[in-house]
C-alpha cells in the first residue's frame, strides 16, 4: 500500500496531498460487513451527478485521521418567521416589538438538547468526551469601533456570550464509519488534480436527525479553492458562474446608460419626464424637504464590485444640484475586511456608487447616509472577471453586521461558502501574491457594526446563479434583520422576466432546454427572498391634461402620470425557490384572475423549492410535463417601485442620465429614512426608535398609500412579460411612494 502523507484540513476540506494506490482487500466496502440496524436512518446522500468531475480512487485506510465536524441544527427558524409576521402585523398587538440583537442571536441557538443528545451519540460510539470540543461565537453590540481577537484566530468578533454552532472531534476512519455507517473514499477532481474525502451516504439515529443539519466530511466534494481558480483562468464562463450585476449599469449597448453631457440642460418641474432631478421626486412623491438628522437613523448603502463614489462627483453634484448639501460632506464609510471607500485612482470610479448616493442623500438631508463597502481590493476586482472562482457574494457583509452568522448554520449550509459552487471571499486573504497591498491580511470581521435601521442594495443576479441552500440561509438573515427592526431593500432587476442576458448559458438570461429553451422566466436571486422589499422601476410621461392624470401625488402644476419603463424591463415574476408569502397570496390570485385571459404563456405550481436548475432534466422541475415557463406558486416581486428613469448625475467630471432598478432602491430607502424620522419626532416605535422593520405585511394590507401603476409591462424570454394591472402586479407592486397617505398610514401605527 502507498504510504499516504496526513490528511491536512485546508480551508475546511479534507485535501490529500499524494495520489492514493489501490488498496488492499481489507479496506474494501467495509460498511457490506454489517447491516445499518433500524435505529438509523438514512440523514445525507450524494447525488450521481455531483462527482461528474471526481475520479473515485478507493477506501481511505483505516488508520487515517478525519476532523469531524457536526454542524447543529439551529433552533426556531419557523417560530422566528411566525414572530416576524407577528410584530409586522399592523393589526397585532405586539406590532413593532423588535428583539435586540442579542435577543435574535440567542433565539437562534441551538438548544442544549442538541448538544446533548448529540454529544451522548458521539460518547456511545466509544469516542470519549473529552476528545469534543465545540465551537464558538459571540455576540454583543459594541461600538463599531472596537474589535477583539476571538479564540478562532480566523475571525474578529465582539465579546459576549457562547454561540455553540457544531461539536468537533478526531477520529480514525474506522470510528468515523462505525458511527455513522458508512464508508469514506478518497477522490481525485479532474480539472484541477486535488483530492477531497466524501462519503457517498451516511447515517444517524433517529432520536438525533432532528437535531443534525449536516455531518464533515460528508457528501460534498470540494476541489482547493485556490487550484480552482488557477484553473479556471483560461476556461469559457460557465453558465453557472455568478456574476453580480451592478443594476442599472451594464455596459451601454444594454441601452440603460446615455452617453452624457458636460453643460446642464435645463431643469425645471416641466422637464421632469425627461431629466429627473431631486426635487422632481419630492414634488412628484409628495416628500418634505428633511429637518432633522436623528442620530442612528442614517441610511445605509451596500457596495462592492469595485465600485467606488468618487468625491469630486458628490461635490459637484451637489454644489449644482442640491447646494444645501455642503461641498465636502461624504458618507460614513463603514468598511468590511479590508475595504476601501472613496475611489482612489480612475479604475475604481463607480456609477453604481455615485448614482445611490446623489440620488438618495437629497432626498433625507440633513440626514446622513453609511457606506456598506464590501471586501478588499483584490475580491472586488477578482469578483467582477468573467472566471472568477469566487461566486458568492453577500455572506461577508451579513457576517460583519452579525457575529453569529459567520458561523451560523441553516439549511445545510455553515458560515461561508467553500464550495466551488458558492466560494466566499477567504481571510485573511491567502490568495494574493505578498506584494499586492490590495491584500487584507486581517482576520475575518464578525459582527463589527451595527445596522442601519435602512439598507438600500442595488445588486443581484439570476436565482440559479447559487445554490438554494446558500440563497435560503441569506434569506433567514434577512428575517433576523427584521427582527430587530432592520428593513432591507433590493433592486429588482432590469431585464423583465429574465436575468441578465448570458446568465443561465442563455443569451437572453432565461432558463428551459429543448422546446422551451431560453423561455422559461429566470427569477431575480435576491428580490425573491420574502422578507425584502423588492423595488421595480417606473417612468414618468409627458404632461396630459390634469383630467387624464390618474396616479401623481403632484398637486402643483406639473402632475405626471407615471407607468412601468419602456426603454428597460423592469425585473418581475415569481421565484422557483421560495413559496408565495402569506401576506401577498390575495393579492396574487386576484392579479391572475385580472390577467389570465391576457397572458401569451402558461405556468406551472411547484411548491417544493428547485434545489439546483442546472441538474434538472428536461426541465422536469419547471413543471409536470415540461408545461409553463413560471411557478405560480412562487414569491411574487417586486413589493413596490419608484422612478427609475432619466435620473440626472454625475459621473468621472460629465453629467449623465441613469435608468435602472438602481436609482429606484435607494429613493425607496430614503422614502423609509423620512418616514422613520417623522416617527421619531412623534415618539412611535418601540422606546420611541421609529423603526419599521419588516414592512411588507404593512404595505400589502394598506395598497390605498400607493400611486398604482397600471401601464406598462416587462418582457423577455420570448414573451410579452407581465402586464401591469389595478393592484399589485409582478411589473411595479403595489406603486410607488405616496408620501402623504404613507406617513398617515405609519403614524397611526405605535
Amino acid at each position: 500500500m502507498a504510504i499516504l502523507r496526513k490528511p491536512a484540513l485546508v480551508l475546511g476540506l479534507l485535501v490529500l496531498g499524494t495520489t492514493a494506490a489501490p488498496f488492499p482487500e481489507s479496506h474494501v466496502h467495509r460498511l457490506d460487513t454489517r447491516a445499518v440496524p433500524d435505529t438509523h436512518a438514512l440523514h445525507e446522500r450524494a447525488m450521481p451527478h455531483w462527482g461528474r468531475k471526481w475520479d473515485k480512487r478507493g477506501p481511505v485506510p483505516s488508520n487515517t485521521l478525519l476532523p469531524m465536524r457536526i454542524g447543529l441544527k439551529q433552533a426556531n427558524l419557523d417560530v422566528g418567521h411566525d414572530l416576524l409576521m407577528d410584530i409586522s402585523d399592523p393589526k397585532s398587538p405586539n406590532y413593532g416589538q423588535h428583539l435586540s440583537r442579542e435577543d435574535v442571536v440567542k433565539m437562534f441557538s441551538p438548544a442544549s438538547e442538541t448538544v446533548k443528545a448529540i454529544t451522548k451519540w458521539i460518547t456511545s460510539a466509544g469516542i470519549s468526551e473529552d476528545r469534543i470540543s465545540r465551537s464558538e461565537n459571540n455576540q454583543v453590540s459594541l461600538p463599531s469601533s472596537h474589535h477583539c481577537l476571538s479564540k478562532t484566530p480566523e475571525v474578529i468578533i465582539d465579546p459576549g456570550y457562547t454561540y455553540i454552532q457544531w461539536l468537533q472531534f478526531d477520529a480514525n476512519a474506522t470510528e468515523a464509519e462505525g458511527l455513522l455507517y458508512t464508508t469514506y473514499y478518497i477522490y481525485k477532481h479532474l480539472p484541477t488534480g486535488s483530492k477531497a474525502i466524501a462519503c457517498d451516504q451516511y447515517h444517524v439515529p433517529h432520536h438525533v436527525r432532528e437535531h443534525v443539519d449536516y455531518i464533515t466530511p460528508g457528501i460534498k466534494l470540494r476541489p482547493d479553492p485556490a487550484k480552482v481558480r488557477s484553473s479556471k483562468r483560461n476556461q469559457r464562463r460557465a453558465r453557472h458562474v455568478h456574476t453580480e450585476e451592478k443594476r442599472g449599469f451594464q455596459p451601454t449597448h444594454h441601452g440603460l446608460m446615455d452617453p452624457g453631457f458636460d453643460i446642464l440642460p435645463p431643469l425645471n418641474d416641466s422637464t421632469c419626464y425627461k431629466y429627473v432631478t431631486p426635487k422632481c421626486i419630492q414634488s412628484q412623491y409628495g416628500l418634505p424637504e428633511g429637518t432633522t438628522a436623528t442620530p442612528g437613523n442614517e441610511l445605509g448603502i451596500f457596495e462592492g464590485l469595485n465600485d467606488h463614489y468618487v468625491k469630486e462627483d458628490l461635490g459637484a453634484y451637489f454644489s449644482n444640484m442640491y447646494p444645501k448639501i455642503p461641498n465636502g460632506t461624504y458618507p460614513i464609510e463603514k468598511l468590511i475586511n479590508g475595504a476601501i471607500g472613496a475611489a482612489r485612482i480612475p479604475t475604481e470610479y463607480g456609477r453604481e456608487s455615485n448614482l445611490d448616493f446623489q440620488a438618495a442623500w437629497p432626498l433625507i438631508w440633513p440626514q446622513k447616509t453609511v457606506l456598506f463597502q464590501m471586501d478588499d481590493p483584490y475580491y472586488e476586482k477578482n469578483q467582477t472577471e468573467e472566471n472568477t472562482p469566487f461566486k458568492g457574494f453577500w455572506n461577508t457583509f451579513f457576517d460583519a453586521l452579525d457575529g453569529s452568522y459567520c458561523s451560523y448554520s441553516a439549511f445545510n449550509q455553515t458560515g461561508d461558502c467553500t464550495d466551488p459552487s458558492c466560494l466566499d471571499p477567504i481571510y485573511p486573504n491567502p490568495f494574493a501574491n505578498s506584494s499586492n497591498t490590495d491584500k487584507y491580511e486581517g482576520a475575518r470581521q464578525c459582527g463589527v457594526y451595527d445596522p442601519t435601521p435602512v439598507i438600500s442594495i442595488s445588486y443581484g443576479g439570476g436565482e440559479g446563479d447559487l445554490p438554494a441552500s446558500y440563497l435560503q440561509r441569506q434569506c433567514s438573515e434577512i428575517m433576523k434583520l427584521g427582527l430587530q427592526g432592520v428593513t432591507v431593500v433590493v433592486a429588482s432587476g432590469d431585464y423583465g422576466v429574465a436575468s441578465y442576458p448570458g446568465d443561465y448559458g442563455h443569451e437572453n438570461g432565461c432558463a428551459g432546454s429543448g422546446e422551451r429553451k431560453g423561455k422559461v422566466f429566470y427569477p431575480d436571486s435576491d428580490a425573491t427572498c420574502p422578507y425584502m422589499l423588492a423595488v421595480g422601476a417606473t417612468e414618468w410621461m409627458q404632461p396630459l391634461p390634469a383630467s387624464n392624470v390618474t396616479n401623481s401625488t403632484n398637486a402643483g402644476p406639473f402632475p405626471l402620470t407615471e407607468r412601468a419603463t419602456s426603454e428597460f424591463a423592469s425585473g418581475g415574476g415569481f421565484s422557483n425557490i421560495f413559496s408565495a408569502p402569506s401576506y401577498q397570496i390575495s393579492v396574487v390570485e386576484s392579479y391572475f384572475a385580472k390577467v389570465d385571459s391576457q397572458l401569451n404563456f402558461t405556468g406551472y405550481d411547484i411548491s417544493q423549492p428547485v434545489a439546483n436548475y442546472f441538474t434538472i432534466d428536461n426541465d422536469s422541475q419547471f413543471g409536470p410535463g415540461g408545461v409553463g415557463v413560471f411557478n405560480r406558486a412562487g414569491r411574487g416581486y417586486p413589493d413596490v417601485s419608484a422612478i427609475g428613469d432619466g435620473y440626472i448625475y454625475r459621473f468621472a467630471g460629465r453629467w449623465d442620465t441613469a435608468r435602472g432598478t438602481s436609482l429606484a432602491a435607494p429613493v425607496w430607502g430614503a422614502v423609509l429614512t423620512l418616514l422613520i424620522e417623522e416617527r421619531i419626532k412623534a415618539g412611535r416605535g418601540k422606546n420611541g426608535n421609529g423603526r419599521l422593520g419588516f414592512v411588507n405585511p404593512v404595505f400589502y394590507a394598506h395598497p390605498e398609500v400607493f400611486n398604482d401603476v397600471t401601464i406598462g409591462s416587462n418582457p423577455a424570454c420570448s414573451s410579452s412579460g407581465f402586464p401591469a394591472a389595478e393592484g399589485w402586479d409582478p411589473v411595479t407592486g403595489l406603486g410607488t411612494p405616496n408620501f402623504p397617505k404613507l406617513l398617515d398610514l405609519l403614524m397611526s401605527l405605535p
